[in-house]
């Protein structure tokens, strides 16, 4: 059953409970339909969680079902934390739900990145039919021992963190808003980058003075730079593939539904890039630490956020919850 239709259902129910829980307390108490109310509504709650309807209206039957509950007990119905639920449920399971268009979007990100790569490692004058050779030559500089072990100081790093802020969020709402146009522009954008990453660190990495430099300096703000960059292109595709074919629903009200599927992974990818810009600005590109550190930090990162990803929110408590 669609949303719609489930709503349209048991409009008068929930009206009918709105009615008793706005008027006279000792009203409510004495009605003897309450307590076989309250059941039901329970059970349309559960329903919608089962069939993984809106967030918002989910949230409604569950403020209802927490009032009812304190009129007829006394006492509060206990809610996990609104934050650490979306953080630790709903997010990596709305992830999961999209699971196609995430494999679709890595594909077009690590398959071009990884294919290039190889292509330069093995025939390096390769990399000048797609890079400029003066942006090839800048990067070599960026990363060469002699400055980049100079640092940026305590400036520089607050001013390159807030351009890292800047650049990666503009980098994501591009991709996200190239999904809205029926997600091929955000694929078009994501292999523009896996096209930059691959032919740049295979440049690099054949250069022993840039090596790892570059290596020690993407590994741990990459984790959480790409993967929000994924997610932000998952989440535009999603709602342009709505629009292209909304089902049964209406265009606007499909439309409604998917933006409200896709808030989480969006807000989710804003939350990783700020992060990213945090560990690129401060300790990316820090002198004082070793590269050891750095790349144990960086292996570490991208074994949580995977995992993450993939486990979490999966007890059955937290599917029931969701």
């Amino acid at each position: 059953m669609k949303q719609k239709q489930f709503e349209a259902h048991h409009e008068a129910l929930w009206t009918s409970i709105q009615e008793i829980l706005n008027g006279d307390k000792k009203t409510q108490t004495q009605r003897d339909d309450f307590p076989s109310l309250y059941r039901r509504l329970c059970q349309t709650l559960a329903l919608a969680q089962q069939r993984g309807y809106s967030p918002a209206l989910t949230d409604h039957l569950q403020i209802l079902v927490g009032r009812c509950h304190q009129r007829l007990y006394g006492v509060k119905v206990e809610r996990s934390f609104t934050l650490h639920r979306w953080l630790f449920q709903e997010f990596p399971q709305r992830v999961r739900a999209e699971w196609k268009l995430l494999l679709l979007i890595n594909l077009s990100f690590w398959g071009v990145a990884l294919g290039l790569g190889c292509l330069v490692w093995f025939a390096p004058e390769t990399a000048y039919y797609f890079l400029d050779s003066s942006e090839i030559e800048h990067m070599r500089s960026m990363y060469q021992s002699a400055s980049f072990k100079e640092g940026r100081g305590a400036v520089g790093d607050f001013g390159m963190f807030g351009f890292y802020v800047w650049n990666n969020v503009s980098i994501d709402f591009r991709t996200f808003a190239g999904g809205i146009f029926f997600g091929v522009p955000a694929l078009l954008i994501m292999a523009f980058n896996g096209m930059q990453m691959g032919i740049v660190a295979s440049v690099l990495s054949a250069d022993p003075s840039t090596r790892h430099n570059f290596w020690s300096f993407v590994i741990t703000h990459g984790s959480f730079e790409i993967i929000g960059m994924l997610f932000a292109g998952v989440a535009g595709m999603r709602l342009g593939l709505t629009v292209i074919a909304p089902g049964r629903a209406s265009r606007r009200q499909a439309l409604y539904e998917a933006s409200q599927r896709v808030f989480p992974i969006l807000i989710g990818a804003a939350i990783l890039t700020f992060i990213a810009a945090f560990f690129e600005a401060f300790f990316c590109a820090s002198p004082n630490i070793s590269a050891n550190v750095k790349y144990i930090t960086g292996t570490c990162c991208w074994i949580g956020l995977i995992a993450f990803f993939v486990f979490a929110g999966r007890s059955k408590g937290a599917r029931h919850a969701a």
